[in-house]
């Protein structure tokens, strides 16, 4: 290994309906580190064999690795309890810890702290299985998992008969229900790198809806990096995008998702904490447009791990 060479494990697939585009991620990551001269070993924390969890996590000691690299999205791994089992054992890894994890995963929390800190966000409620009448936002509305990622049960209900298979589908994917206003406009994004917001990463989708097959599908979207939006609207956007990531406890990066409406208005829609680390993904096209590259942006995040545990 080279000097300051790192040995990392990198945890990827896991138990959540993300589970395809993790391994995805972390095969990249696993690619990159080893560029930059590491040793990057990948592990599964749930046997594909069986779908269960193995021991490998369990028997971790820090002097096994010198860090875990956080490939995972959604489920246990994204949720906090990993990471809570990491700063347990003392183990360095990349990414929020256990509380900051576990709040971004819950979007009902999230935007509770957005409403506080005056970020401007869709009105929602929370669906409860016990209770029938939520008394949801007027429609139309977006339907989708509280606790899931990567648009997985996500439908945009335009009609009321339409509303209780769209919940039925998202309760698929996940424990608890949010119905949220549908705001179209532009889809933003703001990727934010150790505290500091990077340039705005505009979608247009094939579709109507940024879904799952226009995230990950080449050639479902385009994207424009710097997105073309006026500086000042910048500068308020990644201003909110930043205060999020501060509110959350997020650390190392995150990822913050908007709705920019034509009278240059936005809707912060959530922060997601393990932005997607593949081919398409939007937090290393925005590191990209500062000159850092995929190899390079994947070390600075070890590094910052190491820095976080010292």
């Amino acid at each position: 290994m080279a000097e300051n060479a790192l040995n990392i494990l990198v945890l990827v697939g896991g138990d959540s309906p993300e589970r395809d585009v993790s391994l995805d991620s972390g095969r990249a990551i696993a690619e990159a580190l080893r560029q930059m001269g590491h040793r990057a070993e990948i592990h599964d924390p749930i046997d594909p064999a069986n779908s269960q969890p193995t021991t490998k996590l369990l028997n971790l000691r820090p002097t096994n690795y010198d860090l875990v690299f956080f490939g995972l999205h959604g489920g246990a791994g994204e949720n906090g309890l990993l990471q809570g089992l990491l700063e347990l054992k003392k183990i360095p890894f990349t990414g929020s810890d256990m509380a900051s994890s576990a709040l971004a995963m819950n979007k009902d929390l999230s935007k509770r702290l957005m409403v506080q800190a005056k970020i401007a966000t869709a009105e929602w409620k929370l669906h409860n299985q016990e209770i029938s009448d939520t008394n949801p936002p007027s429609l139309p509305v977006i339907v989708k998992p509280n606790d899931g990622g990567s648009t997985l049960g996500l439908s945009l209900v335009e009609n009321e008969a339409d509303l209780s298979d769209a919940i039925k589908l998202a309760y698929n994917h996940c424990q608890s229900v949010m119905i949220e206003k549908y705001h179209s406009g532009r889809e933003i994004t703001i990727s934010i790198l150790n505290g500091q917001p990077l340039p705005p990463v505009e979608i247009v989708p094939k579709n109507r809806l940024y879904d799952y097959d226009c995230k990950y599908t080449k050639g479902r979207s385009e994207y424009f990096c710097p997105a073309e939006i006026d500086q000042d609207v910048v500068v308020k956007m990644a201003h909110d995008a930043v205060k999020l990531f501060n509110l959350l406890g997020c650390r190392h990066y995150a990822r913050v998702d908007f709705i920019l409406q034509p009278d240059n208005s936005y809707i912060c829609l959530e922060l997601n904490s393990l932005p997607g680390m593949t081919a398409l993904s939007l937090f290393p096209m925005a590191a990209s447009a500062t000159g850092l590259d995929f190899p390079h942006l994947c070390d600075k995040l070890s590094r910052l791990a190491m820095e976080a545990d010292q």
